[in-house]
């Protein structure tokens, strides 16, 4: 009878192994895969600070006005220094450990590029007094502000009051100029309607998202 308990039981021990192995793999996938965004982020801003590549890529209205329109995005991009760029990355990971799973990469990488746009554009078209701009902050903000948006419906509680704090961060900074002890060793002042256009360009790629879903959803059921 031993033998045959035996002979019976002892397979299934390696498959609930294999089946643990794979549970994990797919686990370390799913956490790698989430962070490719920021990592990716992170090593290309690390490259342009360390390259010293500032005064070709900033955001200089002059220099875009002439032609040079690159510059609306790559601003983006290059900071005032390692201090300024150790914060942004700072940022940039406590928001993704906050909102990162609440898009696809392909959704992040639109979300990012849409808000940077929205920083350089909404500089050049609405704050002409801005001469110039450089650092990741305002895409920052856009992230936030698409990660609270998506969470939303299954969270209103947690997204709510992500949204409430950075309306309210925004506010305080466009009426009262820069939180306390912000602009310590930056090198710079703080330009937070680069932080508005950029939730702005981040919550407007959401809704046009939404509404494009909903769009196809109602033609599909309208087919059926």
């Amino acid at each position: 009878m031993a033998i045959s308990y035996l002979q019976r039981d002892f397979p299934e021990a390696p498959r609930a192994r294999r089946r643990e192995g794979a549970a994990t793999v797919s686990r370390s996938h799913a956490l790698s895969v989430r962070w490719r965004v920021p990592l990716a982020l992170a090593a290309i801003v690390l490259t342009l600070q360390a390259a010293r590549w500032r005064q070709a890529l900033e955001y200089r209205r002059t220099a875009v006005l002439r032609g040079q329109v690159w510059r609306l995005l790559t601003g983006n991009l290059v900071h005032l220094g390692w201090v300024h760029l150790a914060r942004d990355l700072a940022g940039l990971f406590l928001i993704w450990g906050l909102v990162g799973d609440s898009l696809d990469e392909r959704s992040w990488l639109w979300v990012l590029g849409t808000s940077g746009l929205a920083v350089g554009l909404g500089l050049l078209v609405f704050s002409p007094g801005i001469t110039w701009y450089v650092g990741i902050s305002g895409v920052l903000f856009g992230v936030f502000c698409a990660g609270a948006l998506c969470q939303l419906p299954e969270r209103p509680g947690f997204a709510g009051v992500l949204l409430l704090g950075m309306v309210t961060v925004i506010a305080w900074t466009l009426y009262a100029g820069a939180l306390p002890r912000e602009t310590v060793d930056l090198g710079g002042r703080v330009v937070p309607q680069a932080h508005l256009y950029g939730a702005l360009g981040g919550g407007a790629f959401i809704l046009v998202r939404t509404a494009l879903r909903t769009q196809r959803s109602a033609a599909v059921r309208s087919d059926l």
